[in-house]
């Protein structure tokens, strides 16, 4: 169950995306399916992966930059 204010919240920002007033149970409904697919696809991004991307990427930068031909 979504808060009122929650609830609330919800509804303005739909009547500012689509320009359309929606009911309480639309608004209900369509909040918690969209919590429920945040819930579902969210992964928080561990510390060491997030490190081993970074490190990819300067890698890949660097290997770039040297097989560039100076100007």
């Amino acid at each position: 169950m979504l808060s009122e204010a929650a609830l609330k919240e919800f509804k303005q920002l739909y009547l500012e995306e689509f320009g359309k007033e929606i009911s309480d149970e639309k608004a209900t409904e369509l909040g918690i399916n969209l919590l429920t697919l945040f819930q579902n696809i969210y992964r928080p991004v561990k510390k060491e992966w997030a490190e081993k991307l970074v490190e990819k990427i300067k890698q890949k930068y660097k290997n770039h930059n040297q097989t560039q031909p100076d100007k």
